[in-house]
């Protein structure tokens, strides 16, 4: 897209994004846990993601230093989400579609590009191992689907397919939750590898109230023959964040609302930037 384009029709299409994500998941659905719901129950995580960035990560080392570099603005709709379906199985999914924002100088003038609509999606099929009430695990083999278009400036996605199996694992013991994630995604084409891991720790210190703790962690990795064209394929991150979460009673007890707020502390060929995460976890 061209510089200095209007903004009202890029918050248009945001609007018609988030429609067409929304109506494509009935009933919509949470991120993935190493608790396998029965069937016919679930979770789903619908939020908004507003990601910040005027620094970037060295594009030679990874660490925390940091250099000025372009500005990133991101305003995102993901949908996570989990479906029981029987037998110790369940889907898993993650939508996104959302509205990206570069500025950028050059010659003295300021250059923005924008981009709106879908971006890369995931779905997979998880199977519960060992489920008891206070421990569990499974396996995971997700898909990524390339929808997120390449010929936009900024792109809104890799334009390459990629396989990704995980192993999950919780605990809980009274008030504190706990769950580790890892993995790695592959792409089809091209041989890059990203190694992935999440952990997210929650403790509920009042009746309504949670407190939470989360951790993301990628390194790139592939074949040095390998051609990597698109650099959305490649991304090391380190990102911490911290979280809220409200439990109400009573007839929205299902209807758990959350904030969240995320930092890139270290990385590498990647903007340093900050999140804010606005959402609801509703479970049935």
């Amino acid at each position: 897209m061209n510089a200095m384009e209007n903004k009202a029709p890029c918050n248009t299409r945001l609007l018609i994004c988030a429609g067409v994500l929304l109506s494509s998941v009935c009933p919509v659905l949470a991120q993935a846990s190493p608790w396998v719901p029965a069937k016919g129950h679930g979770v789903v995580k619908p939020m908004l993601r507003y990601f910040s960035a005027n620094d970037a990560f060295s594009s030679t080392t990874f660490g925390s230093s940091t250099y000025p570099s372009s500005r990133q603005q991101e305003t995102q709709l993901r949908i996570t989400g989990v479906q029981g379906i029987g037998g110790r199985l369940s889907i898993q999914y993650d939508l996104r579609g959302g509205a990206l924002q570069k500025t950028r100088q050059h010659a003295g003038h300021t250059i923005t590009n924008r981009s709106s609509g879908l971006e890369d999606q995931e779905v997979g099929l998880n199977y519960g191992l060992r489920q008891t009430a206070s421990f569990a695990d499974s396996i995971a083999l997700n898909v990524v689907l390339p929808t997120g278009s390449t010929t936009r400036v900024p792109a809104l996605g890799t334009g390459k397919a990629a396989i990704e199996p995980d192993y999950q694992v919780g605990i809980r013991r009274g008030p504190l939750f706990a769950t580790l994630l890892g993995g790695a995604r592959i792409f089809v084409a091209g041989g890059a590898i990203q190694l992935r891991t999440s952990a997210n720790l929650g403790y509920r210190v009042t009746p309504r109230f949670s407190l939470g703790g989360s951790l993301f962690y990628v390194r790139t990795i592939h074949r040095q023959q390998a051609a990597i064209r698109n650099p959305g394929e490649i991304y090391n991150l380190l990102r911490l964040g911290v979280g809220l979460q409200y439990h109400p009673r009573g007839q929205f007890r299902h209807w758990r609302p959350f904030l969240t707020y995320e930092d890139s502390v270290a990385g590498q060929g990647i903007h340093a930037g900050k999140r804010i995460v606005l959402g609801v976890s509703v479970h049935y």
